[in-house]
């Protein structure tokens, strides 16, 4: 089996959902198993979905990646993750919205992974669904290097 790295990445959105038919939902998340994990409220009136998922190491980087974790859905060549309003009196969802991982490059995972950062996609506007739709994913977090005491920082 190919080895994997981990991937930070996190999902903003504002809660409202695009339609809940006047049901009672419970937002966040979506894993593979149906549960809903919640978001950080932020300042901005957003919530913020933290997350990691394993990306498989390939020798070929003309490939694209293969995303694995508890929150990966699809098939291995057009992997997304949900944020999922789930109906709390019934059975399913009342509505979803799909970011799609296909959009995220080599290139992005090896800056997020060697600068300590996450990959960030704002859904906030998005129609359910989201199919093709591409997602812009922004890298965020990135840790600075650690300098060394009496050492001159290249903006001095």
């Amino acid at each position: 089996m190919a080895a994997t790295s981990p991937l930070k990445l996190r999902l903003v959105r504002e809660s409202s959902p695009p339609s809940s038919g006047g049901c009672a939902v419970r937002f966040g998340l979506q894993d593979n198993k149906d549960v809903i994990h919640e978001g950080v409220p932020r300042d901005d009136g957003r919530y913020a979905f933290d997350f990691e998922l394993r990306v498989v190491e390939t020798e070929d980087h003309a490939a694209p990646p293969v995303f694995l974790g508890p929150f990966a859905f699809g098939k291995p060549s057009d992997r997304f993750v949900y944020l999922s309003w789930q109906r709390i009196d019934g059975p399913g969802y009342a509505n979803r919205v799909k970011a799609r991982l296909a959009d995220i490059g080599w290139a992005d995972i090896r800056a997020a992974q060697e600068s300590g950062g996450r990959l960030e996609a704002d859904l906030s506007g998005r129609k359910a669904g989201g199919g093709k739709v591409p997602v812009s994913w922004q890298l965020v977090d990135k840790t600075e290097p650690s300098q060394e005491p009496g050492e001159k920082s290249s903006e001095s």
